[in-house]
């Protein structure tokens, strides 16, 4: 694995991150996050008042911050770095992903790298390669015959909020090529727990797969501002930040 560092301004704070020569998915997550800023949300009232919640609840507890799908650990040093009182949660199955996610996570104290799939409840998941480059690995409840597959292990909302107590649950990020499927398959209450979710849908990438039907299921019990930018929906709990915006 050759490895190329990238020094990255930003904000005013010099970065140095590390990805693979050869890999479009590291030079494109690289691009994504850090030039055009895909999580950036200040420019919206409702983002707007989720800093101030964030801001306002954060005085002496961290916020936590789940990244299920974080490949090689840009969106966590964003979340890292823009959020400074926050303790990242990173979720990633894919072996070298994984390790590069280590080596870019590895200056901060305030993050947990877990080597494996979110999931609707504890248990195994199968990880697949469907070609898509190192952005694209797909998680799925069994083995997909026409491609090599690999058992990893799977944790659940609930378990990563029972494990972090003392945290207060702040952005939970979903970027898992697919993986919504089993994600929101049960177990949903968590959703209202966390002021902002962002999540990217993968309808586009699996047709008439109905991958978004259960999260579509999921959501609608609860009370979410969407807003869309770029790949991702950001839904934004009323409950929680409404009156922030006051």
């Amino acid at each position: 694995m050759e490895l190329s560092t990238i020094k990255i301004k930003f904000h005013e704070n010099p970065i140095l991150f590390q990805y693979r020569n050869a890999s479009i998915g590291d030079k494109g997550v690289i691009k994504q996050i850090f030039e055009h800023e895909d999580y950036r949300i200040q420019q919206w009232p409702q983002g707007k008042a989720l800093i101030n919640y964030y801001q306002r609840n954060t005085q002496e507890n961290k916020g936590l911050i789940i990244d299920a799908g974080a490949n090689i650990g840009a969106s966590a040093v964003y979340f890292l770095e823009m959020y400074k009182n926050s303790f990242v949660y990173t979720i990633e199955p894919d072996d070298s992903n994984f390790q590069l996610l280590s080596i870019n996570t590895g200056k901060y104290i305030n993050k947990n790298n877990f080597h494996g799939a979110i999931a609707g409840e504890d248990g195994f998941l199968y990880l697949e390669d469907p070609g898509h480059s190192d952005w694209g690995f797909r998680t799925n409840k069994v083995p997909n015959e026409s491609n090599e597959t690999k058992q990893v292990k799977a944790i659940s909302p609930d378990t990563i909020l029972d494990e972090m107590k003392d945290y207060l649950p702040m952005i939970f990020k979903i970027d898992i090529e697919g993986g919504e499927q089993s994600l929101f398959s049960k177990n949903t209450e968590w959703m209202k727990r966390f002021p902002l979710i962002i999540i990217e849908l993968h309808d586009w990438m699996l047709p008439f797969s109905g991958s978004a039907k259960l999260f579509l299921k999921a959501v609608a019990n609860y009370e979410f501002d969407f807003l869309h930018k770029g790949e991702n929906i950001f839904l934004f709990n009323r409950e929680l930040l409404a009156p922030e915006s006051m």
